[in-house]
C-alpha cells in the first residue's frame, strides 16, 4: 500500500511539474516582454492614435502581421525616436499607392488613413519613386518590411515611403492598446 501511495505522489508531483512547464510556456508565448507606455507626439498615426495619446506596447512578435502598429527606431540628425508606424507589407509583398489609398498584393488594405492636402502632392526624392499620394509597384525584400503613417501627407515623414523597406531588426515594440485619449 505504501508503494502505491509513493508512486500516486511521484506521478502527481510529475503531472504538476509538466502542467507548470506548459502553462509558463503559455504565458511566455503571449506575453513576450514588458509593456512600455508612449505618448504620441504627432499626427501621423491620427485617427487610430493622436497627438497626445497615451498607449501600450510589447515588444514585436517575431512574425508581424500585415496592418499591426508597430514602434520603429529612427535615427534622426544623430539622436535616436522610437516612431509608431503601421505594417503595410511583409517580405514578398507588393505594394502600390494610387491617391493615398494602398494595395497589397492587388488589394485595397482594409485599416484607416487620411490625405488632408491632396493638392500638396508631391515627387518622393529617397528609393521609392513616385510622389507621397502614388507611387509603386515595390516589392518588399527579405528580412524588411514596408511601414506607413496613416497621415498619407508629409506630417507622415518618416515612413518606407521616404525611407524604403525598414529592415526587420528596427522594429522594437508593437502597439497593444490605447491607454488614453488626449486627442478629440
Amino acid at each position: 500500500m505504501g508503494s502505491m501511495r509513493t508512486r500516486l505522489a511521484a506521478l502527481a508531483r510529475i503531472a504538476g511539474a509538466l502542467l507548470g512547464l506548459l502553462a509558463v510556456s503559455h504565458l511566455t508565448t503571449w506575453f513576450r516582454g514588458l509593456p512600455t507606455t508612449y505618448t504620441m507626439t504627432g499626427p501621423s498615426m491620427a485617427p487610430s492614435v493622436g497627438v497626445n495619446d497615451w498607449f501600450l506596447a510589447r515588444p514585436a512578435a517575431p512574425r508581424l502581421q500585415r496592418g499591426t502598429m508597430v514602434l520603429m527606431r529612427f535615427r534622426d540628425e544623430g539622436e535616436d525616436h522610437r516612431v509608431l508606424r503601421r505594417v503595410a507589407g511583409l517580405p514578398g509583398d507588393t505594394l502600390t499607392m494610387l491617391g493615398g489609398k494602398l494595395a497589397v498584393n492587388g488589394e485595397v488594405a482594409g485599416w484607416p488613413f487620411r490625405v488632408l492636402e491632396p493638392r500638396a502632392d508631391r515627387t518622393l526624392d529617397g528609393p521609392v519613386p513616385g510622389t507621397i499620394y502614388s507611387w509603386g509597384p515595390v516589392v518588399v525584400g527579405d528580412d524588411s518590411v514596408f511601414v506607413l503613417s496613416d497621415l498619407r501627407d508629409m506630417a507622415g515623414w518618416p515612413d518606407s515611403r521616404f525611407l524604403g523597406p525598414i529592415p526587420r531588426g528596427l522594429i522594437e515594440d508593437e502597439y497593444v492598446a490605447l491607454l488614453w485619449r488626449a486627442s478629440q
